[in-house]
C-alpha cells in the first residue's frame, strides 16, 4: 500500500501542468443590490436623554441618530446590526454585539455596602434612524459615560 502511494505521489509530481497563465476571462455580471456600509457613533454623556415614568421607574437612557442609508428596502430586506465599542482607540478596544448586559459590583464608600446592578445596551432602528440604549437594573438616573457605537448595514 505504501509503494501505491508512493507511486501516485511521484506520478502526480513528474505530471504537473504549468505553463503561461491564460488570458483574462470577461468581466463578470455586477452584483445588484449587496452592499456593505458601517457607522462609527459616538453619544456624549450630556447628549443621553433619560426617559422614565412619573415614579420614577422604568428609567433607561437613549440618543437616537438620523441615518437615511436606512432606507425602506434595507428595513424591509436587510439588516442592521448594532455593536458596543468598548475603550475605543486603545490596544484594548473590542466590538461587542448588542444586545450587551453585563453585571457590575462596587463597594458603597460612605456606608460600605455591597451595590449590584446590571447594565444592558440594546438598539433598535427603523428607516431613517437608530437609537441606542443603556438601561440599569437598578433604575439608577445615573447619566451614562461617552459611549462609542458602531452600526453595520447590509442590503
Amino acid at each position: 500500500m505504501k509503494k501505491l502511494l508512493l507511486l501516485v505521489i511521484i506520478s502526480l509530481a513528474l505530471f504537473s501542468c504549468e505553463g503561461p497563465m491564460g488570458p483574462q476571462g470577461p468581466q463578470g455580471v455586477p452584483g445588484e443590490g449587496m452592499y456593505w456600509k458601517y457607522y462609527t457613533y459616538t453619544v456624549k454623556s450630556q447628549d443621553w436623554e433619560l426617559v422614565t415614568t412619573e415614579d420614577g421607574l422604568n428609567t433607561y437612557y437613549m440618543y437616537v441618530f438620523q441615518n437615511a442609508d436606512i432606507t425602506d428596502d434595507l428595513y424591509l430586506n436587510g439588516y442592521v446590526l448594532g455593536y458596543l465599542v468598548q475603550s475605543p482607540g486603545t490596544k484594548d478596544e473590542v466590538i461587542t454585539p448588542l444586545p450587551y448586559t453585563i453585571h457590575r459590583g462596587s463597594t458603597d464608600a460612605q456606608s460600605g455596602q455591597e451595590m449590584l446592578w446590571t447594565e444592558t445596551y440594546t438598539y433598535d432602528y427603523m428607516p431613517g434612524s437608530v437609537a441606542f440604549y443603556v438601561q440599569y437594573s437598578d433604575f439608577a438616573q445615573q447619566r451614562p459615560e461617552d459611549m462609542v457605537f458602531r452600526l453595520v448595514l447590509n442590503n
